[in-house]
C-alpha cells in the first residue's frame, strides 16, 4: 500500500509538472527579418525594432511611428504621424508582409486612414541594413509616439 502511494504521488507530481510547465508564457518566434534599416521612395527612412512579438517602427514622413504585431511574416499595427496622431488624418491601420529571397529582403505594406474603408497598396520598403543609428534607438524608447490602436 505504501509503495502504491509513493508510485500515485510521483505520477501526480509528474502530471503536475507537465500542465504547470506547459501554462507558462510562449517564447515569440525570432524575428523573420524584419529587424533593421529600411528604405521607402514614397515614405523615407524606416528603422524597425522587433521585441518578442511586438513591433515599433519610426520612418521620416511626418515623424511616423508604427506599434505593431509580429506573426510569422507579417506586422500588423497601427501608425501614427505628426501632428495629432489620431484618426483619421494621422492615424490607421497598416499590414507589413515580409519576402526574403536569397539576400533579398522586401516588405509590401497595405495601409488605410484610421480603421475603415479600402486599403491602398503603395507602402512598399527595401532593405538597406541590420545598423540603426544611436539618435534612432533613443527615440524608440519614447513611448508617447507608439500609440496602440483605440
Amino acid at each position: 500500500m505504501n509503495r502504491f502511494r509513493r508510485l500515485s504521488a510521483v505520477g501526480v507530481a509528474i502530471v503536475l509538472g507537465l500542465v504547470v510547465g506547459g501554462c507558462g508564457t510562449a517564447k515569440a518566434a525570432p524575428d523573420p527579418g524584419f529587424a533593421g534599416h529600411w528604405t521607402s521612395s514614397q515614405w523615407g527612412e524606416h528603422y524597425i525594432l522587433v521585441d518578442g512579438a511586438t513591433t515599433k517602427i519610426i520612418y521620416e514622413h511626418d515623424d511616423g511611428r508604427i506599434l505593431g504585431v509580429l506573426d510569422g511574416s507579417k506586422v500588423t499595427g497601427w501608425w501614427t504621424e505628426s501632428p495629432s496622431r489620431q484618426p483619421t488624418r494621422d492615424a490607421g491601420t497598416v499590414t507589413f508582409t515580409l519576402t526574403v529571397s536569397g539576400d533579398t529582403r522586401t516588405i509590401d505594406g497595405e495601409w488605410r486612414y484610421g480603421a475603415d474603408g479600402n486599403p491602398r497598396q503603395n507602402w512598399d520598403l527595401t532593405w538597406v541594413g541590420a545598423d540603426i543609428p544611436a539618435d534612432i534607438v533613443a527615440r524608440f524608447s519614447d513611448a508617447t509616439g507608439f500609440v496602440r490602436h483605440p
